[in-house]
């Protein structure tokens, strides 16, 4: 099987790149259109009916879509997708995950760098429609396309976050599309579900489960976290990429530690985990339920998810950024303390002219 383009290296980064940039300049011009348009009809600023949190997270989720799709156009995307990213997924899969997963695989083979053009694409206009699209059915355009194309790519790119090989939260496990397929379901929510108190319960026990599966994961015994040093190659694995010392180096001494006491850190790790879980479910507007989340879903976004978009091969930032933007609206929603200084009003949607 063909694991990259067809086509030499160089002439597929020139064809993917001169595509990009017609269609930038299109969407470009477009955007130039609109937005004089917007300014001579004058702009129409009428109060939301959503509250002030259903704007943070569409704003972080798209602004995370775009992003994604920004990271789809890098080089080694357009080369070496299937080869370095795709393939290395195959290994250990159950076989009707393994299927679906050699399905894509054999699309993305025909036209690797046609592909790669969609889909960076796609991504793009998700999160345009997200960030921009207020006031107008475009927001909900690019919702309901974010739960399409996020399933596609939660099923035949990321093997449904590798649940079934032993994933773990430090990989990513659920999988970032899958949480912003559930962010996309919250957002598509009527204004009277999001000024009810139910938005803080389903963010609350959308925690809870994060957090069990998340110990779960890592205690589960055929996964192999507790001995040898498989937890310790994976975090050398992620602090060899290609990337900044200063983000390398805690993920090398990290690495240290975890060889020499497997069995010792994953036990701390299921019991972090744990008590989080429990947490959520007995004090979910304590302070400080809210920063110790804040700090390990930080500490593991980085010291085993990496960031997700070091070494020229991230599709995305990884799960621990969605989670953080998580807590950030539910610390809006519920009004807790540490956030008092942010404004109680509802935010003004300025019309598009789209």
């Amino acid at each position: 099987m063909n694991m990259g383009s067809p086509l030499p290296p160089a002439f597929a980064e020139a064809e993917f790149y001169h595509i990009f940039f017609v269609l930038l300049a299109i969407v470009v011009a477009g955007g130039l259109i609109i937005g004089i348009r917007a300014y001579r009809l004058g702009h129409k600023t009428i109060a939301s009916p959503y509250p002030a949190a259903h704007e943070w997270l569409m704003r972080g989720i798209g602004a995370l879509w775009l992003l994604d799709g920004l990271l789809q156009a890098q080089p080694l995307m357009i080369t070496r997708f299937i080869g370095g990213f795709l393939a290395p997924m195959l290994q250990g899969q159950p076989a009707p995950v393994e299927s679906l997963m050699n399905i894509s695989i054999r699309l993305w083979a025909i036209n690797p760098v046609l592909w790669n053009e969609f889909a960076t694409w796609i991504q793009i206009g998700i999160g345009l429609t997200m960030l921009f699209g207020a006031g107008t059915i475009w927001r909900q355009v690019g919702l309901w396309t974010s739960l399409a194309w996020g399933l596609i790519v939660w099923v035949g790119g990321e093997a449904f976050g590798s649940l079934f090989v032993g994933g773990n939260w430090l990989s990513g496990s659920p999988g970032s599309v899958l949480l912003y397929m559930l962010a996309a379901i919250l957002l598509l929510a009527p204004a009277t579900y999001w000024n009810s108190p139910r938005v803080a319960k389903v963010l609350r026990l959308s925690m809870i489960g994060l957090w069990t599966l998340s110990a779960f994961l890592q205690a589960w015994p055929a996964a192999g976290w507790w001995h040898g040093q498989n937890l310790a190659s994976y975090v050398l694995s992620m602090a060899s990429m290609p990337q900044p010392a200063i983000f390398s180096a805690p993920l090398f001494a990290w690495a240290k530690l975890l060889g020499q006491s497997p069995a010792l850190w994953n036990g701390i790790l299921v019991g972090v985990f744990a008590v989080l879980a429990v947490l959520w479910a007995l004090k979910p507007r304590s302070g400080w339920t809210w920063w110790l989340t804040a700090l390990v879903t930080f500490a593991t976004w980085w010291l085993g998810q990496d960031f997700g978009v070091l070494g020229g091969m991230g599709t995305d930032p990884n799960s621990g950024v969605v989670v953080l933007i998580g807590l950030v609206v539910y610390a809006q929603v519920v009004q807790l303390p540490l956030f008092h200084w942010v404004s109680h009003h509802e935010p003004a949607v300025e019309h598009s002219a789209l």
